[in-house]
C-alpha cells in the first residue's frame, strides 16, 4: 500500500485529494496546524489526520515518518513562506524519497506562468529529493466564491480590467495530482505541470454566463485598486486576503494567467471544467446570498 501524506493547501481542496488517493487504495495521512480540524475528522479507513506545530521542526520531522510519497501545497498568501520551506525540509530529513509541490499564485507582470518559479521551487531544487512541481492556474472555485459573496449585492468588480485568465477548477487539479502521487517518480520524476482551464475568460464573460444562469441582471464594476480596497474593507475582509485579492487581480489584468496547457488533460484523460459548466453546477452558491 502506497503511505502518502498530505500538508498545506485549503482543508477543501486537501478533502478532494484524501478522498481520490484513499479510493485508490493509497494510505492517507493529512498533517494540520489547526488542531480542532484534526479532531472533527475521525481516522476512516485508509486516512488518517494529525496535528502538527509549524514551528517544530521534529514535530514536522516525525509527521513525514513512514512516508512514501509527500504532496505539499504552497503558495498561500495568508501564510509565512517560511512554513513552506520548513515542510520541504522536513520531507527531506525524514528521507521521504519522492514529493509533489503545488505551488499557487506569484509571478511578475509580464513574465509567463511558463517561466514563473516560486520561492518553494528554488528552494525545493536545491534539495537532494526527487521531485514533481504543479502550477495551477488561478482556482475557478475561489475566484468565484468572492463573485458569489458580492454578485447578490450588486457589487461584484475589481481591477483586472480586459484581462483573461484560465481558471481552473479544483476538483481538476486534485485529480491530476493524485494520478501523479498514485504513479510515482518511476512516470513523473523531475517534471513541472501546469495545469489550466481549457479557455482563458475575462471577468466581463464571466458576468454574462452568472446573468444567463440566474435570470438577472450581473456586472463585473471596474474599479481602482484604492476604490476595490475600500469595498473589500467596509465588507469586512482582512487585509492580507484583501492584498492578495488585489494581486491576483493585478496579474490577471496583465495575462500572466491566460495561457493555457494540455498537461491537465494528459494526466486525467477528461477535459477540464469550463466556467459556464461550474456555474451550473454551482448556480445555488449566487442565490443564496440574495
Amino acid at each position: 500500500m502506497i503511505r502518502v501524506t498530505i500538508a498545506g493547501g485549503t482543508w477543501a481542496a486537501v478533502d478532494k485529494l484524501t478522498d481520490t488517493l484513499a479510493a485508490q487504495g493509497a494510505r492517507v495521512r493529512v498533517l494540520t496546524d489547526a488542531p480542532h480540524l484534526a479532531r472533527g475528522h475521525r481516522d476512516k479507513g485508509n486516512v488518517e489526520y494529525m496535528a502538527i506545530q509549524r514551528e517544530d521542526s521534529l514535530s514536522l520531522r516525525v509527521a513525514f515518518q513512514d512516508t512514501d510519497r509527500a504532496f505539499l501545497a504552497g503558495g498561500d498568501p495568508q501564510r509565512p513562506s517560511r512554513y513552506d520551506l520548513a515542510m520541504i525540509d522536513a520531507a527531506v530529513q525524514a528521507e521521504v524519497p519522492y514529493l509533489v509541490n503545488l505551488s499557487e499564485g506569484g509571478g511578475c507582470p509580464g513574465q509567463s506562468a511558463r517561466q514563473w518559479q516560486s520561492e518553494t521551487d528554488r528552494h525545493l531544487a536545491a534539495q537532494s529529493i526527487t521531485a514533481t512541481r504543479i502550477h495551477p492556474a488561478l482556482s475557478l472555485d475561489a475566484v468565484l466564491a468572492v463573485a458569489a459573496r458580492f454578485v447578490p449585492l450588486g457589487l461584484w468588480g475589481g481591477i483586472a480590467g480586459s484581462g483573461q485568465a484560465a481558471l481552473v477548477d479544483s476538483s481538476d487539479v486534485a485529480a491530476a495530482a493524485a494520478r501523479i502521487l498514485l504513479e510515482g517518480a518511476e512516470r513523473h520524476a523531475d517534471k513541472v505541470y501546469h495545469l489550466t482551464g481549457p479557455t482563458a475568460v475575462t471577468m466581463g464573460y464571466i458576468a454574462d454566463y452568472l446573468e444567463e444562469n440566474l435570470s438577472r441582471r450581473v456586472r463585473y464594476h471596474y474599479r481602482a485598486r484604492d476604490e476595490q480596497r475600500t469595498l473589500y474593507l467596509r465588507a469586512g475582509l482582512l487585509p492580507p486576503l484583501i492584498e492578495a485579492l488585489l494581486g491576483q487581480d493585478t496579474l490577471i489584468r496583465e495575462g500572466f494567467y491566460a495561457e493555457t496547457t494540455p498537461d491537465l488533460f494528459a494526466l486525467t484523460q477528461r477535459p477540464a471544467l469550463t466556467v459556464i459548466d461550474w456555474i451550473k453546477e454551482h448556480r445555488g452558491d449566487f442565490i443564496a446570498g440574495e
